[in-house]
């Protein structure tokens, strides 16, 4: 088998799965149907985090159909983020309507690690908080008698 070859099965693999397209030849349809719901759950999921709590609070139980739809008519292209994808999926809602601007905000904010509100440093690791021979309460009080 070419290059070629495997590149055209692979395309025709890849849309079948995320862009409805018909299964490829030797592909069995109802585990490739099964794969491509779940590949379609995983960014449903993922997409449902980035949406701001408005969108949550104003589609409620309507959200889940919406989406679905959104996701099924529009595959992702090569090279975005679910963060654009987020944002054309509020763009798609702002058109219909459904949700209006809200001032001073532009989409999906972007990503902050969680420490940087704080005043302190980020958080040490996981291995720098176990605990010592002398348990976890002289550790903790060592760091605070320094």
């Amino acid at each position: 088998m070419s290059r070629d070859d495997l590149a055209r099965r692979q395309a025709a693999l890849l849309a079948a799965l995320v862009a409805a397209g018909p299964p490829p030849a030797g592909i069995d349809p109802a585990r490739l149907a099964l794969e491509a719901d779940a590949l379609r759950a995983k960014r449903r999921r993922v997409l449902t985090r980035l949406l701001p709590p408005e969108v949550h609070d104003r589609l409620g139980a309507e959200l889940g159909p919406r989406l679905d739809a959104w996701i099924t008519a529009h595959p992702r292209h090569v090279g975005t983020s679910m963060r654009a994808d987020a944002d054309a999926f509020l763009a798609v809602l702002r058109a219909d309507g459904v949700l209006t601007r809200a001032r001073g905000r532009r989409g999906v904010p972007a990503w902050r690690p969680r420490w940087r509100g704080t005043s302190g440093n980020p958080p040490r690791s996981s291995a720098s908080n176990t605990p010592t021979p002398a348990g976890p309460w002289w550790s903790r009080g060592r760091r605070v008698c320094r």
